[in-house]
């Protein structure tokens, strides 16, 4: 291998692809320049154009208000379908109306607007159906229903077939002309065509603000223009909140400080993702609109999740075959909602393209990630005759196919990725933003960066490497001593999953780290977050 990898088997390379030997040491102000800059971090307003369709959904909803018509809402199973819903019952209810809501069952109803789904409208006689987070795509079940005399509105943003359904009303960023990217999610557009329905100012705006926030982050949009905006005040929204369901989940996370965008992407998006995962979408719909009891079932769905996902993580880990270009693994064990948790598991921690499918008798569903390096979708479409449907972007995708092909699809997919990728490439790695000394290390650097946030997709909280230092006071901590904390140039420093590694850190380092704040007893401190090492050659 021609690169030397770090004590984690890490490749250590600059996040914008320039050497990593030549990144300039810096200061925090030179950072939060270069970043805000090549992040596209300035533009972060709500001045965008309007989809062409918007003025007559919007009339038409408010005359189904006015008329006290039979109003259906369907969303999707994820944090982000969750959320776009739940905007939409609460504008109804504040208007006196209680609307139908459909979330489809991730196992029992698959994904999106089926025709069986139309035939249940249709059966229940409601006259206006709003889609959130899905629709763009179901031609032929939108088709149903508007020949039933069914008005529909799409409010969607995924990705727009060459033939669009016969909607009443489509509401897509990629249908709108001058739309900027990066567009919203399902719940950033609901957001949208909800502050056209209010004129821009209603009664508990921040709820739905923190609802369009956690779906924008939930589905891995880019925080970058009206996704930053949305977050941003979502988050103010979501902290300022004194009572309701929201403020309930909110507190029920046990954390004393203002949330931020990383804290809503693993602690509160993965508890509205476990009931779709795990059971019914609809319980974390309630739980967000009803709050009580329901919050706590979404902790224990949760805490399920993660030890059913841990348990085969380490069972797949262990059975794969890690110098396969590909890494594959089928089960009639799994259980759906946690495929897609295993395959970017494996990702993650192998640098390799993966696919983990669930089986069902004769047929199977898969779940593919994928680093950079390699487009999965495209994969798929290569070797589109062995499956029954596919979809996805770059680096995730699903796909179901006969169990009888299980064989055949990963053999053609192993090939097509070793002949578009250089095995070397295949290996994980971390990406650098600059290099900075320790004595740059203080509160003042932290705050310097802070005006970076919201951190996610598209706008990652920065690393940075330090060469050539000394951790102290090493020490294991967590259970089995899983973890470690040490002292860095005087500060406190820890390293999560990284006790294996103790007996390794004696000697001078290099490290990659992320800097943030330690709050403990009401003073705030600095820490350094480790999250990668290697020894001085």
């Amino acid at each position: 291998m021609l690169q030397t990898l770090s004590l984690r088997g890490k490749k250590w390379q600059a996040r914008h692809g320039s050497v990593l030997d030549q990144l300039p040491v810096t200061d925090a102000s030179t950072v939060r320049r270069t970043l805000t800059l090549s992040r596209g971090l300035l533009e972060s307003g709500f001045t965008i154009p309007s989809p062409p369709d918007l003025a007559r959904a919007v009339e038409r909803i408010r005359h189904a208000v006015a008329t006290r018509e039979s109003v259906g809402i369907f969303g999707d199973y994820d944090c982000d379908g969750i959320t776009a819903a739940a905007q939409m019952v609460r504008y109804f209810e504040r208007k006196g109306m209680t609307p139908t809501v459909r979330l489809p069952h991730r196992v029992h109803d698959g994904y999106g607007l089926s025709e069986r789904i139309a035939e249940e409208w249709i059966a229940q006689g409601i006259k206006l159906l709003i889609t959130v987070d899905t629709g763009i795509s179901a031609i032929e079940p939108i088709r149903m229903l508007q020949i039933k005399g069914i008005d529909v509105i799409v409010v969607d943003h995924h990705h727009v077939p060459a033939e669009v359904p016969p909607a009443f009303a489509l509401l897509h960023p990629a249908l709108t002309p001058g739309f900027p990217l990066p567009h919203p999610s399902g719940a950033g557009m609901a957001f949208l065509l909800l502050n056209a329905l209010e004129n821009g100012a209603w009664e508990d705006m921040h709820g739905d603000r923190a609802l369009a926030m956690m779906g924008t982050v939930g589905d891995l949009v880019e925080l970058r223009g009206v996704n930053r905006a949305i977050v941003q005040r979502g988050l103010l929204s979501f902290q300022s909140m004194q009572e309701g369901p929201l403020a309930a989940l909110r507190d029920s996370v046990g954390s004393t400080a203002a949330l931020t965008s990383t804290d809503i992407a693993f602690r509160i998006a993965p508890r509205l993702n476990a009931a779709g995962r795990m059971d019914d979408p609809t319980l974390a719909l309630n739980a967000i609109l009803r709050g009580g009891a329901y919050i706590e079932r979404l902790h224990q769905l949760n805490r399920a999740r993660q030890e059913i996902t841990e348990t085969l993580v380490l069972r797949v880990t262990e059975e794969m075959q890690r110098d396969a270009p590909l890494m594959a693994s089928a089960s009639a064990e799994y259980p759906h909602g946690i495929i897609g948790l295993i395959a970017g598991s494996l990702t993650e921690s192998t640098g390799r393209p993966s696919i983990v499918a669930a089986i069902d008798g004769e047929y199977a569903t898969g779940s593919l990630r994928s680093p950079a390096c390699y487009h999965v979708t495209e994969g798929l479409s290569k070797v589109s005759d062995l499956l029954e449907s596919f979809g996805g972007h770059a680096q995730a995708a699903g796909c179901s196919f006969r169990v009888n092909r299980w064989k055949e699809l990963t053999k053609r997919l192993s090939e097509d990725i070793a002949a578009h990728v250089p095995m070397r490439d295949l290996v994980p790695s971390i990406d650098i933003d600059a290099r900075i000394e320790t004595s740059a290390i203080s509160l003042a650097f932290v705050d310097a960066l802070d005006a970076l946030q919201p951190f996610g997709q598209g706008n990652p909280e920065p690393r940075f490497l330090l060469q050539n230092i000394q951790a102290t006071a090493l020490r294991r901590v967590g259970t089995d001593g899983a973890h470690l904390q040490a002292r860095i140039a005087g500060h406190k420093a820890v390293g999560f999953r990284m006790g294996s590694l103790f007996d390794q850190l004696s000697c001078p380092l290099d490290i990659v780290c992320r800097i943030g704040v330690d709050n403990w007893n009401g003073k705030r401190g600095v820490q350094v977050f480790v999250e990668d090492a290697r020894r001085i050659a």
